[in-house]
């Protein structure tokens, strides 16, 4: 008879397992030679393209992983408190439930092609910037992060990639934290020349764990909140 597996080896499995697939989808992609060549003769997936995949893939992750706290997570703009600015474009905002507006979101749950949402800035609980393939912190990306900050104030405020350059890990955090990240994280170390790459499953880890307490912490505040207004309120 084998082994029987310890429950902390399962639980690790079922924690990490959505995670650990899109590690393995994006990498398939971006190692696959065929791929590889036709983006080096310049008919390969834009970039961009690249990170829009991210984003959506991990925001899909994150909502089934925050309904347990009430929490979504959505491509869109912040809305200030006065109702007048916007933020700059943000690839996933975690927020409280609910939004002002939603737009080329009538396709229901499947058939979107587009969903894009404005939430108000006392819903906003962290942004998160995704990045395909990060190999350093450009100036256009430190002016946009300048320009998000009037609404990051006692938010979260993460960089997530899909890759980063081999032997760059300890700079691009602290570059990233430098511009405003308190959360620096990434799936794979990759080699644009020679395709090695290194899986980092201990920061997925610490991602899943960082999103739980996430909302454990706005699950403590909105009951914090209800019991004070009950208590104020005074006994019926």
């Amino acid at each position: 008879m084998g082994t029987t597996p310890s429950k902390s080896v399962q639980a690790r499995h079922f924690k990490l397992r959505k995670i650990s697939a899109l590690a393995r989808e994006l990498e398939d992609c971006r190692s696959d030679n065929e791929i590889r060549m036709a983006k080096m003769q310049g008919a390969g997936v834009f970039d961009f393209v690249m990170g829009l995949r991210l984003a959506a893939r991990l925001t899909y992750i994150l909502k089934e992983k925050l309904s347990q706290y009430h929490l979504d997570a959505n491509w869109g703009q912040i809305l200030d408190d006065e109702g007048f600015y916007l933020s700059p474009e943000c690839d996933i905002i975690v927020h409280k439930e609910g939004y002002i507006d939603r737009w080329n979101g009538a396709g229901g749950e499947i058939n979107n092609v587009m969903d894009f949402r404005f939430i108000e800035l006392k819903k906003v609980v962290a942004v998160i910037s995704c990045k395909s393939y990060l190999t350093s912190i450009s100036k256009k990306y430190t002016n946009y992060c300048q320009r998000l900050k009037p609404y990051l104030k006692g938010r979260d405020f993460w960089l997530f990639a899909e890759c980063i350059q081999n032997g760059k890990e300890e700079t691009l955090n602290k570059k990233a934290r430098n511009i405003g990240h308190n959360g620096f994280w990434y799936l794979y170390t990759w080699d644009k020349k020679s395709s090695e790459h290194g899986e980092n499953r201990p920061l997925w880890e610490k991602f899943v764990d960082e999103i739980d307490k996430l909302g454990r912490t706005e699950s403590v505040k909105t009951n914090l909140k209800i019991e004070m207004s009950n208590f104020m309120s005074g006994p019926k």
